[in-house]
Formats: C-alpha cells, sequence, structure tokens
C-alpha cells in the first residue's frame, strides 16, 4: 500500500498580490464570466439603490457577436431578482433568451439602428416579462468605450400605483444574469467591461445619478513543480504558484492531486506561492502531481476604478472575473 503524508507547508512571504479576500459589498454591480462557447453576465444592485432607468454595458474591443440567429431561437438563459414593492417581498425570475427581429425596440430606450435584440423572457409570479436586451455595433467617439454595447431599460417603480408605464407590481430591479451560447467570439487576454447606470427619482431620468461599474476578464494560472529532495527519506517537495493578469493571486485554495484524485489542500501566499512537502510510505510506484485551483471573482474596485471613463460619473464597483486552472502533470518514481 502506498501513503504519503504531509510533513510540512511552507508559507512564502511576498508583496505585489492581488489579495482574495471577501467580496466588498458596494452598490451596482457588474460581472462577467466566459468560456469559449458561453458569455454569462450580470448586474445587479442594493435594495436601496433606486430602479435603473439604462443599463448600457460595453462590450470590450476584441470581441465579436455572432448576429445571426434568426428570429424565435432560443440562445440562452436568464434569471433574476426583484423586489416588489406592493407586496414588499423579493421575487425570483427566470426564463429563456430568445433572438427577436432587430427592429425590436423598448419605447424611447435606444432608438438607434441594432445589429441584434435578445429578449430576456422571464416568467415571475405567474406573470410574463419581456426585457429587449438591445445590440449596438459602436462607431465614433462611443467607440473608444468597446466594440458594441447592449442597452436594457426598465420602467420606474417609484410612481403611484396606477401610473401608465410603472414597472409591474411596483417592481425594483436587485439582480439580473443572462447567458448566452455560441454567440460571442472571445477576445484575446485581459479585457475590461463597463456598464453605465441611470437611474429614475420620482418617475424622472436622474442624470446626475449615473454611475460606471466594471467587470475585469482574466485566466489565471497555476504552476507546478515536484522533486525528490530526500531519496533515502523518499521525501517529495511540491511547490508553485498561482497568478492573474500578471500579478499573484494571494489566499487562493490549491488542490494538489496525486493520481488524478485530490489528496491534499493549501492556499497561496501573499506572493501567491505555495508549497506542500510528502513523505512516501510503501512500495516504489509512479505517482503522477498535478495541481488545481478554483478562484471565485472578487472585489477589485480600488484599482479597477481608479480612472472613470466619462466626466463626472463616478465608478462605484469593479470586480474581477473568478477562474478554474490546472497545471501541468509531473511523473515522479518514488
Amino acid at each position: 500500500m502506498k501513503t504519503f503524508l504531509r510533513l510540512a507547508v511552507l508559507v512564502l512571504a511576498g508583496t505585489g498580490a492581488l489579495a482574495l479576500a471577501g467580496n466588498a459589498l458596494a452598490t451596482q454591480k457588474l460581472s462577467v464570466r466566459q468560456t469559449a462557447t458561453s458569455m454569462t453576465i450580470k448586474v445587479s444592485q442594493a435594495q436601496t439603490d433606486p430602479q435603473p432607468l439604462r443599463i448600457t454595458i460595453y462590450v470590450p474591443s476584441g470581441y465579436s457577436i455572432n448576429a445571426s440567429a434568426t428570429a424565435g431561437t432560443k440562445i440562452g438563459t436568464t434569471t433574476g431578482t426583484v423586489f416588489a414593492r406592493d407586496a414588499n417581498i423579493p421575487l425570483p425570475l427566470s426564463g429563456d433568451v430568445v433572438a427577436v427581429p432587430p427592429t425590436t425596440n423598448a419605447p424611447g430606450c435606444d432608438p438607434v439602428p441594432h445589429i441584434a435584440v435578445w429578449n430576456l423572457a422571464l416568467a415571475v409570479a405567474n406573470n410574463n416579462i419581456n426585457l429587449p436586451v438591445h445590440v449596438d455595433q459602436l462607431s465614433g467617439a462611443e467607440a473608444a468605450l468597446g466594440s458594441y454595447k447592449l442597452v436594457v431599460c426598465l420602467a420606474p417603480d417609484d410612481v403611484p400605483v396606477g401610473t401608465p408605464g410603472r414597472s409591474p407590481n411596483g417592481a425594483r430591479l436587485l439582480d439580473a444574469t443572462f447567458t448566452v451560447d455560441n454567440v460571442f467570439t472571445i477576445a484575446p487576454g485581459d479585457t475590461v467591461w463597463k456598464a453605465i447606470t441611470t437611474p429614475w427619482a420620482g418617475g424622472a431620468p436622474n442624470a446626475a445619478g449615473t454611475v460606471e461599474t466594471r467587470a475585469l476578464v482574466s485566466n489565471g494560472a497555476i504552476t507546478l513543480n515536484a522533486k525528490v529532495t530526500n531519496k533515502g527519506e523518499r521525501i517529495v517537495r511540491a511547490s508553485g504558484k498561482v497568478t492573474q493578469a500578471g500579478a499573484a493571486a494571494a489566499g487562493a485554495q490549491v488542490s494538489l492531486l496525486l493520481n488524478g484524485k485530490s489528496r491534499f489542500r493549501i492556499r497561496s501566499s501573499a506572493a501567491g506561492a505555495y508549497s506542500i512537502v510528502l513523505r512516501k510510505s510503501g512500495k516504489k510506484t509512479t505517482t503522477t502531481f498535478q495541481a488545481r485551483t478554483t478562484v471565485a471573482e472578487r472585489d477589485a474596485t480600488t484599482t479597477g476604478c481608479a480612472s472613470p471613463s466619462l466626466p463626472n460619473v463616478p465608478c462605484v464597483n469593479a470586480t474581477i472575473s473568478g477562474f478554474t486552472a490546472v497545471s501541468r502533470k509531473i511523473r515522479i518514481k518514488i
């Protein structure tokens, strides 16, 4: 029987790390997750934040959008939560993302030609809500913010019951997430998504309350080195580093896999480094070592919001995407 016993965990000091602390709860927030075939976008805010009138999400340069889906085609799924003021309760929403004719417009929302419109066909409390996402290609001065924009408009919730155009049940957005499949071609490298949100105030646009939020999307990586440090004692040291966007990722949970099975866990140091010392017992065999890490989305407002995109529009929150990464495999006979 072969057995590895962990002898030591080395904490390696360092600076310049990207700390993986818990998210700092702020006002409005933008989150983006991507794979080779899917894109997930989430906007969220506190219940005390005003209802958004318009949310404009800027897709960074380098991405392309496939707008060829015919009307009626399901291209993804959507979920969310609203706070129903009339009932004083939060309500969950869910549904499909469906392509609709590009001439579809929410009244007064985004009166420009669209390359596509995606309808968030939501169901909530036995009611159906259709929320168009207008997809526009950017040109002129606005192209400095990205290659496309996604525009969503919501009805006011802070007007008297019975007011024409009031949101159903006085619903106020808390969060909305939608995933589309086989629509985006991913940009290479690190990207910054930006959202500009203008709220309602007393049933009228509140331009002075406009804010910017950002989502930094970056792939992460984990390295692994494993070697025998004492043949007589049959001791192996496995070490490596977790990084994202060129910076060390501190506090990342690393799993060390032996022959494909997770056997030991450790968190990375301030320098993103980790090290585990193991002793082997039992008969001599070949063992395959590999490291894996899964890092959650976290707050990056301090650095991510340092330079707002528009004059007089504060950047109030920035997130950096989570990631999963695996190292190379190393085989050692010991």
